[in-house]
């Protein structure tokens, strides 16, 4: 079963924004990893980090991450990684 790792970023949030995009990864499968916070001195915005480990391609893993982002009305950016097994090594 591949395992993805996805870290999102979005821009001019606030954290009703972030539960919402939680809320939204939660539904398909997403499970919260880390939530760094606001560098005040940087006045960069958090990035939250999930994982999946679904039956889904990239293609679709990466079109979930995109709507699940697109619902807080802000504008984003986010990457997918997809773990290497062992085997695949």
């Amino acid at each position: 079963m591949p395992k993805f790792i996805t870290s999102i970023r979005l821009q001019e949030a606030n954290e009703k924004d972030y539960a919402l995009l939680s809320q939204e990864m939660k539904k398909n499968s997403f499970n919260p990893v880390v939530a760094s916070k606001k560098d005040a001195s940087s006045g960069l915005n958090p990035t939250y980090v999930f994982n999946s480990t679904s039956q889904r391609s990239l293609v679709d893993t990466t079109a979930v991450v995109s709507l699940a982002a697109a619902t807080t009305g802000k504008k984003y950016s986010f990457t997918v990684i997809k773990e290497k097994t062992k085997a695949e090594s």
